[in-house]
């Protein structure tokens, strides 16, 4: 497994969303993102950035206590160490206080003819 230096998430909200900037995990813990710009309100896109210098062997985007977040779509850049960054495009889902996102994906092996 790699060591996850940073990710880059985009987030697009649909109808409904939390309004405020959510809370990601990694291994169980709860961090809050580095960076990030724009919202999760209905419409609205976010880009944030996350530094967890760590092996994950979960990572999660957290739902929202108190409503339905829709989201329309989601990309994932990743910055493992040693490793060129790779890219995972998400499709719609909706959370809420049930329903966490899964955020990692392992860099999709290379693809050739034989």
């Amino acid at each position: 497994m790699p060591r996850l230096d940073t990710f880059e998430l985009t987030l697009h909200t649909g109808d409904s969303g939390p309004g405020s900037v959510p809370k990601y995990s990694i291994n169980g813990f709860p961090l809050e993102f580095d960076e990030s710009e724009g919202g999760t309100g209905a419409g609205e896109t976010l880009q944030a950035t996350a530094h967890p210098q760590s092996f994950p062997h979960t990572l999660i985007l957290s739902g929202p206590e108190d409503c339905n977040w829709d989201i329309t779509g989601a990309e994932i850049t990743y910055h493992c160490d040693g490793d060129d960054p790779y890219t995972i495009t998400l499709g719609a889902v909706t959370l809420d206080d049930h329903a966490d996102l899964n955020l990692w994906y392992a860099k999709p092996p290379k693809v050739f003819d034989v």
